[in-house]
């Protein structure tokens, strides 16, 4: 079981809006959809570098 971790982050409003707008529709607003949207964006992040 993995742990969940909280954090904090300040980014430009326009990138947010963008960001929300794109993952809203491909998570279709389940619970913890941007939490989720944000998981998965990082873990490609962390396979592209890791190539």
């Amino acid at each position: 079981m993995s742990k969940i971790k909280r954090v904090t982050i300040s980014i430009n409003n326009d990138i947010d809006l963008n960001f929300r707008k794109i993952a809203s529709n491909k998570m279709l607003f389940k619970k913890g959809w941007y939490s989720k949207a944000i998981e998965e964006e990082m873990l490609l992040w962390i396979e592209n570098e890791n190539r």
